[in-house]
């Protein structure tokens, strides 16, 4: 049993929806086009290269595991092949090809899949877009590292996020690679055409039990799954239209205003 729910940023909502999503009866995938730079007149790229891109890794993600076998070289390899469909697409791409100057602005998208056979789960990572397994212990789990997050505050404590080349920094030289400070190694991995990304695919398992919530989903829902009152919410009523409207409330009281995107699944 399965539902997803999405909503547009409600802070920004003429901007384009960037979230993408697809599923089967046991696979769920979502990802999170990265936010494009507003060009020199201060209009957003429409269409939005990135929104592209996370839909082609959700079509291209969920065809290949649906024809393959469950298992983790099997999504690594899911996201290998859907990379080379970005690569194909940015390289077509105004934005890509201006790159250089553009402060490398181009397509590109976080994402999270699970394949849940019988007991056992199956997942990939590319953060911002994660997973998260809840059981009667109200432990999220299983653990999984922020490549974002980290890089990001090294990124702000040194630089000028207003800055075009500090984005270009960001996305060219921090993203898909291994950037140094200090002596200590920061990066993080993002599907935009590159190869770099695979260093940051967290892959793992986690035997499921009896009544666990498995939730996949976009950066926009880390706030409310964090918020243990609303996990054991979703996870104690039975899912109907009211959880719908249950998530909405949740999401408006605590001002969590971004796009957000999450399949919550019970066992």
């Amino acid at each position: 049993m399965h539902i997803l729910y999405h909503e547009n940023s409600r802070k920004e909502p003429y901007n384009p929806q960037e979230d993408a999503y697809a599923n089967n009866a046991s696979i769920f995938v979502v990802a999170d086009g990265v936010t494009h730079d507003k060009d020199a007149n201060g209009i957003y790229p429409i269409p939005s290269d990135s929104a592209k891109v996370a839909q082609i890794i959700c079509e291209e993600v969920l065809k290949y595991l649906s024809e393959k076998q469950p298992n983790l070289e099997n999504i690594k390899q899911a996201y290998i092949e859907a990379n080379k469909i970005v690569q194909q697409y940015n390289q077509s791409r105004p934005l890509f090809k201006d790159r250089e100057n553009n402060g490398y602005t181009i397509g590109a998208a976080a994402s999270s899949v699970v394949c849940i056979t019988g007991n056992k789960l199956l997942y990939g990572v590319l953060d911002d877009c994660f997973i998260s397994v809840f059981s009667a212990d109200y432990q999220d789990h299983p653990m999984l590292r922020s490549y974002v997050e980290q890089s990001a505050k090294i990124l702000d404590s040194n630089y000028d996020w207003s800055k075009p080349e500090t984005r270009k920094l960001w996305r060219k030289e921090i993203r898909n690679n291994v950037y140094l400070h200090d002596g200590k190694e920061y990066g993080y991995g993002i599907i935009d055409g590159r190869e770099g990304f695979i260093k940051y695919l967290q892959l793992g398992e986690v035997d499921l039990k009896q009544n666990d919530l498995v939730c996949v989903y976009t950066d926009g829902f880390i706030q409310l799954l964090q918020n243990m009152e609303f996990v054991r919410g979703i996870r104690e009523q039975e899912f109907s239209g009211h959880t719908f409207d249950y998530i909405k409330e949740y999401s408006e009281k605590l001002d969590t205003y971004k796009e957000k995107t999450a399949y919550f699944i019970k066992q």
